[in-house]
């Protein structure tokens, strides 16, 4: 998306609005040493936890977890995209706007863009006359045994495609529409004998939007006989299954309101919900369910209550999106429904007031778990309390508040009728079982309200080798140059950890392409992928580093030292597996190698 404005226009924006002034529109700011610090405008946040850092022309909550510069905060505080953050800034600065287009390159990209929308939209119109017309009499009585009224299924633009094997086709090319650009679109399919057939015959079809409410793609629903039942679009250049929600257009004046989402399965399950007067629900394109899907939803709620089909498959996909919210530090809550498979079987059944009780009983996080489990295990038999705690303590391990913590751990208590203090010696038993387990393990859930990045409290679940790499970025996102010297004299394998890697490689890539040119740590995050952008964010507004000479010998050496224990605790690892195997060659050479790295350990300290 940069890419398509010039960087000068960039620089130009950022150079003539400031940081400080616009963010304290929004938030009521004040100063903090180098800092400038004010309640999260994206969180609720009773003690301020947001910094502005205007040397580096950064922010960061230590609440949340969100950072990022001028341009990032526009696009989190008013829900637009990068294009739309520049435009309205553009104006603010009085600065007059031009697409970076060498050779019309990037605007013939930005025309087949529109062109396939375009496309798929004219399909939509197609499928939508159909549903009217005789040959849906079939499609539309179905849609009536699902109670789908007709004000629903124009609000939706449902619609339905016959049997016939090339009518699209053919409606496609009176439009003056090309078969490669049908092609393109995912309409239509080339079988290996090179015929063309359309992709969807005799289904009930719904379309698939992006937030802005153009058409990208379509599910259909097959009406007869046959697999599979359900069929999407295949991927193509709009449409990403794994970043779009069906309804979410329609949803969003309401999830903005009430901060809270409804997460479905199915597309009958969201028309239902909507035409019950239930409008902030949305539906994963099947039960498949993203990390983009949860960026995409924090953008607009702090909530998310997830409502799947009541089988296996459904409670696999809850599983998943249980993580990945609680990553995107949501607050989530699962909901369940008893007396019907899904949203829409209970509606049907049951009403809009008893859908409202079942969600009003949803349940956070660890009592869902609790439940799912004593399910699974049988309590009376001996030892089984303790298995079922051993797969809790993970979910209590990622809580950030330690009063949250212990609510949890009392209800555990009277759930078994166990003690506290038992069941608090086996969570901390466990969890430094873990962390020599699993020395590179990390703690992904937010950082605790207020503590920095090196707090204490912070890092009590996250390894010394990991606080290393971290700290080495914090020198290098202050000073990036020096990622030739790190290079140089460690090299990038010492990055063990996947985030931060990625970091150094951005540092390294943005350092070659601008030989003799200095990279500012603005332009860290401005480049950055939105993966990673909160990450240097946060790294970029720890407390200041001394960056004298001592400094950074000091935090190479230190990371160095730690890389080369890490590499002694795996040896020690394969030694063991090594002895189970009777590989008496393999383990004398482990004991070498480590003698080897002890001997580089002890140059160092």
């Amino acid at each position: 998306m940069a890419g398509l404005f010039r960087e000068e226009i960039i620089e130009e924006i950022r150079g003539r609005i400031d940081l400080v002034d616009f963010v304290g529109e929004y938030v009521n700011l004040r100063k903090q040493g180098n800092s400038f610090v004010g309640n999260c405008p994206f969180h609720a946040d009773k003690t301020p936890s947001f910094h502005v850092t205007p040397e580096n022309g950064l922010f960061y909550c230590f609440g949340c977890g969100v950072g990022g510069d001028l341009f990032s905060f526009v696009m989190k505080i008013d829900h637009l995209d990068f294009p739309q953050a520049v435009e309205k800034l553009a104006r603010r600065a009085g600065v007059s706007l031009e697409r970076e287009l060498p050779g019309g390159a990037k605007q013939a990209s930005a025309d087949r863009l529109n062109r396939l929308r375009e496309i798929n939209r004219e399909a939509a119109l197609f499928f939508f006359r159909n549903l009217r017309g005789q040959e849906g009499k079939g499609a539309r009585a179905y849609l009536q045994s699902r109670s789908v009224n007709e004000e629903s299924q124009r609000l939706f633009a449902l619609g339905y495609v016959p049997r016939g094997s090339n009518l699209l086709q053919l409606y496609l090319k009176q439009k003056g529409i090309e078969t490669e650009e049908m092609l393109a679109a995912g309409l239509v399919i080339k079988r290996d004998d090179g015929t063309l057939i359309d992709r969807f015959r005799d289904r009930i079809m719904f379309p698939i939007t992006d937030v802005r409410g153009r058409v990208v793609g379509f599910g259909g629903r097959l009406l007869g006989p046959g697999e599979p039942k359900y069929l999407n679009s295949p991927e193509t250049k709009v449409f990403h299954k794994k970043s779009l929600l069906y309804g979410l257009h329609l949803a969003l004046p309401v999830i903005r309101k009430e901060k809270s989402v409804i997460l479905v399965e199915g597309y009958l399950d969201v028309i239902a919900l909507h035409q019950h007067q239930i409008k902030n629900a949305v539906a994963s394109l099947g039960t498949a369910f993203t990390p983009e899907h949860g960026r995409l939803i924090k953008r607009y709620a702090r909530e998310v209550v997830i409502l799947f089909d009541n089988d296996e498959a459904g409670r696999r996909a809850t599983d998943r999106a249980i993580d990945i919210f609680r990553e995107q530090g949501l607050n989530v809550k699962i909901a369940s429904l008893p007396g019907a498979k899904d949203p829409d079987e209970f509606l049907q059944a049951y009403g809009r007031k008893a859908f409202l009780e079942a969600l009003g009983k949803a349940l956070p996080i660890i009592p869902y778990r609790l439940e799912q489990l004593k399910q699974e295990i049988l309590l009376d038999e001996p030892g089984n309390k303790s298995v079922l705690l051993a797969r809790l303590f993970p979910d209590l391990a990622k809580l950030t508040s330690q009063v949250e913590r212990q609510e949890y751990i009392r209800l555990l208590a009277q759930e078994l009728n166990l003690s506290e203090g038992a069941i608090w010696d086996d969570f901390r038993r466990n969890q430094g079982e873990q962390r020599r387990k699993y020395p590179l393990l990390r703690d992904k859930s937010p950082e605790i309200r207020n503590n920095t990045i090196g707090n204490k409290n912070v890092n009590s679940f996250r390894s010394p080798y990991l606080i290393a790499q971290e700290n080495m970025l914090k020198v290098l996102v202050q000073e990036p140059a020096l990622v030739t010297r790190v290079e140089e004299q460690l090299g990038s394998e010492v990055f063990a950890d996947e985030k931060c890697r990625e970091v150094f490689d951005l540092i390294k890539k943005l350092v070659a392409a601008r030989p003799g040119e200095p990279v500012l740590t603005a332009d860290l995050v401005h480049y950055a992928p939105e993966t990673l952008k909160n990450f240097i964010a946060k790294l970029a507004s720890a407390p200041d580093l001394p960056l004298g000479e001592r400094q950074v010998e000091d935090t190479l050496n230190r990371l160095q030292l730690q890389y080369l224990t890490d590499q002694v605790e795996q040896r020690q690892k394969q030694i063991r597996e090594a002895e189970e195997a009777k590989d008496s060659s393999g383990v004398q050479n482990l004991l070498q190698e480590i003698s080897n790295l002890q001997r580089k350990i002890q140059s160092l300290k």
